[in-house]
């Protein structure tokens, strides 16, 4: 009987070794946080122009009607860029997506001060959309007009929808 007490405290002082070197090896956890403050404000410096009443929006809807292997200009469509700031800021631009993209055999969007193109983002069936960011300078109280030009497939059916991206500073 004294053999089997003597066993049984050594698998009593093991099971207790166990536990505390269990115990020893678990991972302590903190929880960190932090808060972010938002503010509203109307529109960032550089954001997009109605033409027909210079209000300033930070979205907009365009339509525009493509045929089959025609393309289709518009120099000046019903938007275009403002930097109504007094100073320069740098803007980036690219096309983020488009839908049903077997319509468009290619769109070239220009961003304009007159005649002079500021930037040019394009896209062609054969490539991948131009996921990297064009920058270019606006300058300080400027309007820029936005011309695009879309040529359709052969065979383009239904619609498509096309999404550019501009990125601007945060005021």
């Amino acid at each position: 009987m004294k053999m089997n007490y003597k066993k049984s405290l050594k698998l009593i002082t093991l099971l207790i070794s166990s536990l505390l070197i269990a115990t020893v090896s678990a991972t302590a956890y903190v929880t960190l946080q932090w808060t972010t403050t938002t503010s509203v404000v109307a529109n960032p410096k550089v954001c997009f122009i109605k033409w027909s009443d210079s209000s300033k929006v930070n979205s907009f809807d365009y339509a525009v009607n493509i045929f089959p292997s025609i393309r289709t200009i518009d120099e000046n469509i019903t938007y275009g860029i403002t930097d109504w700031n007094a100073s320069t800021q740098t803007v980036y631009m690219r096309i983020f997506s488009i839908t049903t993209n077997t319509n468009i055999a290619n769109v070239t969007t220009l961003v304009k001060d007159g005649g002079t193109t500021i930037i040019t983002v394009s896209w062609v069936t054969a490539g991948t959309l131009p996921t990297t960011w064009q920058s270019f300078s606006a300058v300080g109280a400027k309007n820029y007009t936005i011309w695009t030009e879309i040529l359709a497939t052969s065979g383009a059916t239904g619609s498509s929808v096309i999404t550019y991206e501009l990125k601007v500073a945060n005021p």
